[in-house]
């Protein structure tokens, strides 16, 4: 009977040293599944972090391009300003040359003479070119003239051109700040009224 009970005791002995042993290598094999999980998640985490950084970097790359791009923009459109400036001031220069320019001084004025008398209009010219006047008298008269007067670059012009009753004297001009420009009545006896348009071409 003493020896029945012996051998069951080792037997119970031996499943727990087993036992034991079991949990100790499950024991280990968690920690050490936990510590493997605990670097792939490090591992990951740095991954990330790192895909992270470059998307940052390539956003700041994207910007970079935009703000480049929209400078560029930018600056091609100031340069195309200039450019239709500059090709607008060849224009109006290409005109100035070719006398094609042309301002009204006196729009078609209606003014009332005595006998023996004129009046008189003083202009600025910033360009050399020729002036137009033209005269219509409302009455039958053939005592109108017109005459220019400017001092510029040496030269004292004084000229006088008859047009009678009605017509249209072209005068030169030279650049001045002072051009005088005269319609006469030179009849001794009856006053005129006339009509005057007077024209820079430049």
């Amino acid at each position: 009977m003493e020896l029945g009970v012996s051998r069951l005791s080792e037997e119970v002995g031996k499943k727990k040293v087993v036992g034991r042993d079991v949990a100790t290598v499950l024991g280990i094999i968690c920690i050490v599944l936990a510590v493997g999980l605990v670097g792939a998640v490090a591992d990951y985490a740095s991954i990330i972090s790192g895909k992270d950084d470059t998307i940052a970097s390539l956003n700041s790359q994207i910007a970079e391009k935009d703000d480049t791009i929209s400078y560029m923009h930018s600056d091609m459109d100031t340069q195309y300003s200039q450019i239709s400036s500059l090709l607008l001031q060849v224009g109006d220069l290409g005109n100035i040359v070719n006398l094609t320019t042309s301002t009204v001084w006196i729009s078609h004025e209606t003014i009332s003479q005595p006998a023996a008398s004129y009046t008189h209009w003083t202009f600025s010219a910033s360009y050399a070119g020729y002036v137009s006047v033209w005269v219509l008298t409302s009455i039958n008269t053939t005592n109108v003239y017109i005459r220019v007067i400017y001092a510029a670059y040496g030269v004292n012009f004084n000229q006088q051109i008859d047009v009678g009753a009605s017509g249209t004297a072209v005068f030169p001009i030279l650049p001045s700040s002072s051009i005088e420009i005269r319609v006469s009545n030179s009849n001794l006896i009856n006053g005129a009224t006339e009509t005057v348009r007077i024209t820079y071409y430049y």
